[in-house]
């Protein structure tokens, strides 16, 4: 089966919103919501900063793997660490409106930072999985990091073995830890 990359677009927002979750995982979404009864109000917000342009979870910071019939398969959202304080402010705003949050800037730790390029979200759909999608997004957002002049970096869970052996198989070292959303993850850097 043949796969086609490409830049995302707004009409992928509910796709983008679907990685992004994923990758956060169900405990820290239904934290975020308050409960899993709120969890579609988690998808909204995601699905809101996937369709702006000045947001962490922007289209304009994924890629999507199509399938032969043009159905996503898979997405990557990557951005300059450089830019996380301007990017996250959409992420501020947009929970404070729907989830009802009243939090800044400086209620978050980073879990990234200006030195590196940062790998956020990376999700192949079940369907699509062993194909060598998740390898293939993961080489295109090392070339931006190198075409910024910085390491591409990103969090894993250290509950979520299987992603981190796809990261060291794919050139990733441990390079210490960082908090996300409360939890402590191992910071990965591609070597």
């Amino acid at each position: 089966m043949e796969f086609r990359i490409i830049p995302a677009s707004p009409s992928h927002a509910e796709f983008i919103a679907e990685a992004v979750m994923t990758a956060i995982g169900n405990e820290i979404c239904c934290h975020m919501a308050g409960g899993a009864q709120r969890l579609p109000l988690v998808r909204e917000v995601f699905t809101r900063l996937a369709r702006r342009e000045d947001s962490q979870y922007s289209y304009l910071n994924s890629l999507i793997a199509l399938d032969p019939e043009g159905n996503p398969a898979a997405a990557i959202v990557s951005y300059d660490g450089a830019r996380l304080y301007e990017l996250r402010q959409a992420f501020v705003d947009e929970a404070n409106a729907l989830l009802g949050w009243n939090v800044t800037q400086n209620d978050f730790q980073d879990e990234t930072s200006a030195d590196e390029f940062y790998l956020d979200s990376l999700m192949v759909s079940p369907a699509y999985r062993r194909r060598g999608l998740a390898g293939r997004l993961i080489a295109l957002a090392a070339q931006r990091a190198r075409e910024n002049g910085k390491p591409l970096g990103l969090l894993v869970d250290y509950d979520n073995p299987e992603a981190r052996r796809l990261y060291v198989s794919t050139g990733f070292r441990s390079v210490g830890e960082r908090p996300f959303a409360g939890t402590m993850m191992e910071h990965m850097q591609m070597a």
